[in-house]
């Protein structure tokens, strides 16, 4: 049995009630529909500005260093921020201008980075849990390497022991071809040099596929360490284990 997940670092537990909400309305809406909300946040605020003035109040703004100011919105201010005015000078509000389409479009681009930002972190967050609950110690991330290297070693080990036996019967074939020095080459002999090449080239092919297989290996497992290194310096702690259930799957005592 497992004990719940514990981790000490960047607010994971609550994060995830974010991102679970997040997500909610990113599955109801679309991505493009939750980006136009978002770009449009400014909008919806600015609607306060819609809220009817006071009794007496006065509208000021400042445009290129002049000064506009009447107990109606001043022509002038229709593209700067606006200023109402109590009775005694004091002011009771201002109302950001407009946004043009250039600032429009740069806020929708805001949110999208802002969104992709988080689902950047949100897919780590994930990842780093996977990582914590796979794993209690550089050991058995050790151990994860060696049996996932297990298949592509032998390959490249077959492969190799087949290239030596057909560079064998490549000597073979070159002794009984001195034989043939200052006469035509049997066709069989021909035939058997080109399948002898043909088999070569097929294995050396194998092996170098499991060798490429074996260096993606090295590279995963290499980050993969990085990363619980890092994650534990953050604070956060693997998933704890019943030592007696957990036995059963080590491999050093499987059967004994």
């Amino acid at each position: 049995m497992r004990v719940p997940f514990v981790l000490l670092w960047n607010n994971i537990g609550l994060t995830m009630e974010r991102d679970s909400l997040r997500d909610s309305l990113r599955g109801r809406l679309g991505r493009p529909a939750l980006l136009t909300v978002l770009a449009l946040g400014s909008c919806l605020l600015s609607s306060a500005a819609a809220t009817p003035p006071a009794q007496g109040a006065i509208f000021t703004c400042t445009v290129n260093g002049k000064t506009f100011s009447g107990d109606r919105v001043p022509p002038e201010c229709s593209h700067a921020d606006l200023r109402e005015l109590n009775r005694d000078g004091s002011v009771r509000r201002v109302i950001a201008r407009p946004l043009t389409l250039e600032e429009q479009r740069a806020r929708a681009l805001e949110a999208k980075k802002r969104l992709e930002d988080e689902d950047l972190q949100l897919a780590q967050r994930r990842r780093d849990k996977s990582l914590l609950e796979a794993y209690a110690s550089e050991e058995e991330i050790e151990g994860a390497r060696a049996k996932a290297l297990e298949s592509s070693n032998r390959a490249v080990v077959r492969a190799s022991q087949r290239i030596a036996g057909l560079n064998g019967e490549r000597k073979k074939l070159d002794d009984e071809s001195e034989f043939y020095k200052k006469r035509v080459l049997p066709d069989q002999i021909k035939r058997n040099y080109v399948s002898n090449q043909q088999q070569i080239s097929a294995e050396e092919k194998i092996a170098a596929e499991a060798q490429a297989e074996i260096q993606r290996i090295n590279e995963r497992f290499d980050a993969e360490k990085k990363r619980f290194r890092e994650v534990l310096a953050q604070g956060a702690r693997p998933v704890q284990r019943n030592p007696e259930t957990d036995i059963l799957l080590d491999p050093r005592f499987r059967g004994k």
